[in-house]
């Protein structure tokens, strides 16, 4: 066998050294990736609901450290963030040098960051019906998104610079893309490295839970084991961003829709336990699938005689 290989990264590099540690990692990585197999099979739908919003169109906006500006053309927020990535890719750090003290520039790998929340399940809910009504839901909404950014802000004040955030509404959850940066584009930086997040498995489950739904009880040692993972790994005193944000989110739209918002959210906590039955049924679907596809089939026909060449 001959194999030919483009050593683009550090990683690439040093795996030709075959006494380094990052070949010692990469020969582990793939004799565990050799005891697993993976059997590609046709998922079933999911059961998650599918959402029409209508004309509700995405956008866009930047932020310059004091103002918002809305994004008129498609492709300016794009355009804005690869050149903020560009400008904030590095930092100034202080070493030393043979016991001297100097100043060195450092690539950054992520410039950007991005923070996805979504909308809770009856806010879409809500949206989408009031689409379907023939009523606009976009002042409301914009009373929502002016109150969570508020709140938004305030969560991320000195561990991040705002670049931006956009709207998606090309979707069955609504959701809000928040753009941060650690880098100030001058060689300084603030925060620490990570943003303390617990992930969207648990956001959404701290939604169920505070909508009043009865989830299983499986879900709830896991979500237990998780915050204790997490408050062990940051802290007891320390709190998770994402749902933080996911929280602000959700108090926005109860402040300005208040009652109007509770028979939605009352419907998804009774949707909630035959949700789970559907999920538990799709993955039971797609192990059936691999069964029926691991299975030996029949013999193949024998070959008919052919005449000698």
């Amino acid at each position: 066998m001959s194999t030919y290989t483009k050593a683009k990264s550090k990683r690439q590099q040093r795996h030709a050294a075959s006494r380094s540690r990052s070949h010692r990692q990469d020969k582990r990585q793939g004799e565990a990736r050799r005891k697993t197999a993976w059997i590609g099979v046709d998922a079933p739908p999911r059961p998650s609901p599918r959402r029409n919003f209508g004309p509700l169109d995405g956008h866009e906006y930047t932020h310059d450290g004091d103002q918002w500006h809305r994004c008129p053309d498609p492709e300016e927020f794009a355009d804005h963030l690869e050149a903020e990535s560009e400008r904030r890719s590095w930092y100034v750090k202080q070493t030393k040098r043979k016991g001297v003290p100097v100043v060195m520039k450092r690539q950054v790998a992520t410039p950007l960051e991005i923070l996805t929340t979504t909308f809770a399940p009856w806010l879409s809910d809500w949206t989408a019906a009031e689409v379907a009504a023939g009523r606009d839901p976009r002042p409301k909404l914009a009373a929502i998104r002016n109150r969570w950014l508020a709140a938004a802000q305030q969560s991320i004040d000195g561990q991040r610079y705002v670049l931006g955030y956009a709207f998606h509404a090309d979707t069955d959850d609504l959701h809000f893309d928040f753009i941060l940066s650690r880098q100030d584009g001058a060689g300084g930086r603030i925060g620490q490295p990570g943003l303390n997040l617990v992930g969207p498995w648990c956001c959404s489950v701290d939604r169920q839970m505070r909508s009043g739904a009865k989830i299983h009880p499986d879900k709830s040692k896991q979500l237990r084991s998780a915050v204790a993972n997490f408050r062990h790994r940051y802290g007891q005193e320390a709190k998770p961003l994402d749902v933080t944000l996911a929280r602000a989110l959700d108090a926005a739209a109860d402040e300005e829709l208040g009652e109007e918002l509770r028979p939605y959210r009352e419907a998804y906590a009774r949707r909630v336990p035959e949700l789970e039955r559907q999920h538990t049924a799709a993955q039971l679907a797609v192990l059936e699938a691999a069964r029926k596809k691991l299975l030996p089939g029949q013999d193949p026909a024998p070959e008919p005689n052919l005449p000698p060449l």
